[in-house]
């Protein structure tokens, strides 16, 4: 009998410890940076942060105060990609068994892949969250006054910035519709574009504000919280066009901040030696990025500068991986920023800078195209509806012009 009762009490302390790990593992909290903190340079500095949130600090603040917790949700975030590439970007997803902030951000699914892909630095950018929140949100803070005294950050058609206090909020100018900013974080912070224009943020297409927006970034407390769909500002301009009659996302509980703190035991310290490198890099000063000349009449050449030759680390042609993830490489100068982007990010961002700059140097006095247009209405009207795309204007195609006289054969050179 005593033989029974030491084995029965060794097995339920046994199964006592096995449960309480598995509790410790699974817990959530939503007080980041409470607990132990990692040990030496586990931590990013101040330039670190810099590059790592500057891909996102000109977002507006009510999609940013969804990424900063999705973010360390990683596996949930390759579960919302893999779904929406399986069923498609008009799938439905308030029901999945996701954390609220994975959910709001796969309403915007060219975000919620730009974070599958980029998985190391979603990853390092949860760690950040989890362990340094009040330095992830001065970061940002210090990234927009940047931005702003480039002039690059200014009020549109499709954001309000407002500063009050030293505090810069970047949020929805229409109350139905918000805008994803695309700019190159590397043109914008490290080159310094002459003259300062904020031609190099553009925008696409507005996507529908809903219910799953029910957070937002108060700069001043280094937090982000639910509002619950109550106060002034955008929240109120937006509040009349937002349904949720089954408090889907409009509810009480979500008044606690998830996060999860497992997202600092996965290795990032290749990432982060790239980000380290990719800061020394930087330290040297900054040159301006050369000017684009008008062409000639009648040759349809641009005169550009030639190609700078790119410095640091040689590449070699990688390939992503099975799910369209970015391979791991050393930062450089024709990588995005912290080693965000990728050569081709870099080169894609930069030419609508330069061609957003271009249409704002033409004089607005030059005669209009000729009226022989031809219209290409969309293939299928995108469906406004669960944060998806508003509909597009169609586009207008010009004619082809004729090649001046004298040069061989063959159409205008592009």
């Amino acid at each position: 009998m005593k033989r029974i009762l030491i084995s029965l009490s060794a097995a339920l302390f046994v199964l006592g410890l096995a449960l309480g790990q598995t509790a410790w593992g699974d817990s959530y909290d939503d007080q980041p940076g409470t607990s132990d903190q990692p040990a030496g340079d586990a931590l990013f500095t101040s330039d670190e942060l810099h590059d790592l949130l500057a891909p996102i600090a000109l977002y507006p603040d009510p999609l940013i105060a969804q990424i900063l917790p999705a973010a360390t949700f990683i596996d949930q975030v390759d579960e919302a990609a893999r779904y929406l590439r399986q069923y498609g970007n008009t799938a439905p997803v308030d029901d999945r068994p996701w954390d609220v902030s994975v959910r709001a951000v796969a309403h915007y699914p060219d975000v919620l892949f730009m974070m599958d892909q980029k998985y190391d630095w979603t990853v390092s950018l949860g760690q950040a969250f989890v362990n340094q929140q009040q330095d992830v949100m001065d970061a940002i803070q210090r990234l927009r006054v940047e931005a702003q005294a480039a002039h690059s950050l200014v009020s549109t058609p499709q954001q309000q910035v407002v500063t009050e206090d030293g505090v810069v909020s970047i949020v929805p100018a229409v109350p139905d519709v918000i805008y994803i900013p695309q700019y190159d974080p590397l043109v914008v912070y490290a080159e310094q574009p002459y003259p300062p224009s904020y031609g190099f943020i553009t925008f696409g297409i507005g996507f529908t504000i809903g219910g799953w927006l029910n957070r937002d970034c108060d700069w001043r407390r280094h937090r982000v919280y639910y509002h619950g769909w109550r106060g002034g500002g955008w929240i109120g301009r937006a509040r009349p066009h937002v349904h949720d009659r089954n408090h889907i996302y409009i509810n009480n509980r979500f008044s606690v901040i998830n996060v999860n703190r497992r997202v600092i035991q996965h290795d990032t310290h290749r990432f982060r030696e790239n980000i380290r490198q990719g800061v020394q890099r930087r330290g040297q000063p900054a040159r301006p990025v050369p000017r684009i000349t008008a062409p000639p009449r009648g040759t349809g050449e641009s005169h550009r500068p030639a190609p700078r030759p790119a410095t640091g680390v040689t590449q070699s042609p990688q390939r992503p991986d099975a799910r369209g993830r970015e391979p791991q490489r050393p930062a450089s100068a024709t990588t995005g920023y912290g080693g965000y982007g990728t050569g081709r990010d870099a080169q894609t961002y930069r030419e609508r800078g330069q061609a957003s700059r271009g249409n704002m140097r033409q004089p607005e006095s030059r005669p209009a195209p000729p009226a022989r247009t031809q219209t290409i209405a969309p293939a299928q009207s995108p469906r406004n509806m669960g944060g998806r795309p508003t509909a597009a204007p169609a586009r207008q195609q010009a004619p082809r012009q004729a090649a001046p006289a004298g040069r061989g054969g063959g159409g205008q050179r592009r």
